[in-house]
């Protein structure tokens, strides 16, 4: 055989075989690598990932009293193993480092260490007492649904190890709940709580149930911080077992607070809730981020969302057919020193017969002038022309009997689209109060930056008059409900009413009640739409941060408007017990006050456009 056809004929062989060496080695690694990975959690891909989770370590406690009353009660163990390694791979999906650990192990974690106690139903008495005193001696806890509700050998006992811990006891009124509405439960979280930290606008979430979940009251004024709403997020929910609706003090699915020199947070919902939804899973992993931040950090703080306000209320008038009536409704703004705006039908205030009423209410300094459209015809869908006229145009009208330009838009049939706000941004219009959605807080439109969209969360008169055969006094308690459920909240409750409706006749007498039930509740006093905007405008233009450093706080606060801000309230979510005992400023001109009592800091007023850095020094006192 020739030498060159031998050599070439080996260099094929040889070749064949490296090949074949290749394929068989890569689909060796293929294995490997498939075993290696379905032999743990699945970890997702997710675009959400938390603020300085680096180095966050959390340790997941898999309880074996309750393996063994899953298996009691039907459930195989292995179910239980199953959902534990779901929650594993959901917090992993946040790139936290998480660790899977026995109940023997509890003593062994760090003293300042996260703990998970994820639907473990029975936990025996040793290992309950032993979670407390690690909460108490500096530890944090996360735990959830009936948790410990039994002892080991299986034995009810009710919610007496999350009372131990939290001071919250099940509602003899509304007990355990399942719910109406098709969609399961609906939870808003509350603005001003660390659990808001990554959903700042209070947005309405859904959460599947396929189990009655427990709802609490609290035995030391705890306040929740996320709420069960109903969908328009004005009361709480109604359920299945139950004909009216939940008490607000019932209506808690979320918690925080301390326990010695640890902290927990407790929520009523099963571990599935945060996941089973794919719609809104990103929500539920920044929800579920802000609780853990809120256990691993020292201290959290935050801007009251009003600037020196929690909530707000928003009182308006469609001033519109009976418009004799806007007379009365301005007259009992005055009579009870209630701000209010109206929304004037631009037509109808330019007729000859109404123009020495509308100069005269414009001297009120209570009563607000906004439009409601030139002629309160439909506006959505005609020509450009015609939107025109009924936005600018009716600015233009108004303003000439207004004390100073209006600022304010309310559509008629709440219709609004991008070629409306177009005009009504262009031509001065500061905000429009829209229809309801699913979140609370204002939001600027992002084609007209100031443009401010104000989301109605209140029932309007139309409703209650029409739709509704209430008495008067129904439909006051109904109000007064709403307004302390979104105030709550920290939204902003907004009753509609119109000049044909609520200030007709005797129903005025209605808004006299209310207006009652406000003076004799200052903190809920009304603002009118202009500085609503403001107040809004302004908070959207500061920001604030904080750390520790050993004991003394640190706030950075960049007012960038540029006008100075007075009155900027600062909440402080520490342990209670940790006293600010002094405080300065790097700028000498800027004075603060600190409240313990409400742990909060009050900044007299930000200078335009500036940034500076308050000190706080904490006291703890001994044993913490």
């Amino acid at each position: 055989m020739n030498p060159a056809i031998a050599m070439q004929k080996n260099k094929d062989t040889y070749g064949s075989k490296l090949v074949f060496a290749i394929i068989i080695l890569f689909a060796l690694m293929t294995m490997i690598m498939y075993k290696i990975q379905h032999s743990q959690p699945k970890v997702e891909n997710n675009g959400f990932i938390p603020l300085n989770h680096e180095k966050t370590v959390i340790y997941l406690m898999r309880s074996k009293t309750s393996a063994l009353f899953y298996a009691k009660n039907g459930i195989a163990p292995e179910q239980y193993t199953k959902k534990l390694n779901r929650f594993v791979s959901y917090l992993k999906s946040l790139h936290y480092d998480v660790k899977l650990i026995s109940e023997k192990e509890l003593s062994t974690l760090p003293k300042d260490g996260i703990l998970f106690l994820i639907d473990a139903p029975a936990l025996h008495d040793k290992i309950k007492s032993n979670i407390i005193h690690f909460v108490k001696n500096g530890g944090k806890l996360f735990f959830n649904f009936t948790t410990g509700f039994s002892n080991a050998k299986g034995k009810y006992e009710g919610e007496k190890f999350i009372t131990d811990i939290t001071g919250l006891k099940i509602s003899k009124h509304a007990g355990f709940a399942t719910f109406k509405d098709p969609g399961g439960l609906f939870i808003t979280p509350k603005l001003l709580s660390p659990f808001s930290k990554y959903l700042q606008d209070g947005r309405l979430l859904n959460v599947v149930l396929y189990d009655k979940i427990p709802f609490y009251i609290s035995t030391n004024k705890l306040l929740p911080d996320i709420y069960a709403t109903s969908y328009p997020q004005i009361t709480p929910p109604v359920t299945k077992n139950r004909a009216d609706n939940f008490t607000t003090q019932e209506a808690g699915v979320a918690w925080h607070g301390y326990l010695g020199k640890g902290k927990w947070v407790y929520t009523s919902m099963p571990s599935y809730s945060f996941y089973d939804i794919k719609e809104q899973k990103d929500d539920f992993k920044k929800l579920l981020a802000a609780m853990i931040d809120y256990l691993k950090d020292p201290v959290y703080t935050q801007k009251y969302p009003y600037i020196d306000r929690k909530s707000m209320i928003f009182i308006s008038e469609d001033t519109e057919y009976k418009f004799s009536n806007f007379q009365r409704f301005a007259d009992l703004s005055k009579e009870y020193s209630i701000p209010v705006t109206a929304f004037i039908v631009a037509s109808l205030a330019d007729k000859p017969q109404n123009q020495k009423m509308m100069h005269d209410i414009a001297k009120n300094p209570w009563v607000e002038f906004g439009s409601h459209s030139t002629t309160h015809k439909k506006i959505v869908g005609e020509s450009e022309a015609f939107i025109i006229n009924e936005t600018t145009h009716s600015k233009e009208i108004i303003d000439k009997y207004s004390s100073k330009p209006i600022q304010g838009f309310r559509p008629p049939r709440e219709e609004l689209n991008e070629l409306m706000k177009k005009h009504l941004s262009s031509s001065g219009f500061n905000y429009i109060l829209g229809e309801s959605q699913s979140y609370l807080y204002p939001k600027f439109d992002r084609k007209n930056p100031n443009l401010l969209i104000l989301p109605r969360h209140g029932t309007d008169d139309y409703s209650y008059l029409v739709n509704l055969d209430w008495s008067q006094s129904q439909i006051v308690d109904e109000i007064i409900k709403e307004s302390e459920f979104v105030t709550l909240l920290n939204g902003i409750f907004t009753l509609s009413v119109h000049t044909h409706l609520f200030t007709y006749g005797t129903n005025i007498n209605i808004l006299r009640k209310y207006y009652t039930y406000l003076k004799n509740h200052p903190k809920l006093h009304p603002l009118n739409g202009s500085e609503v905007y403001k107040k809004i405008k302004f908070a959207n233009h500061i920001t604030q941060s904080s750390k520790m450093v050993d004991n003394q706080l640190i706030i950075t606060v960049n007012n960038q408007n540029h006008e100075d801000v007075k009155n900027l309230h600062i909440k402080i979510f520490k342990n209670p017990k940790n006293k600010i005992v002094a405080g300065n400023v790097d700028i000498e001109s800027i004075k603060v006050r600190v409240n313990n009592k409400k742990s909060e800091v009050i900044i007299d007023k930000l200078p335009a456009d500036k940034t500076f850095n308050i000190f706080l020094t904490l006291n703890k006192p001994k044993g913490l």
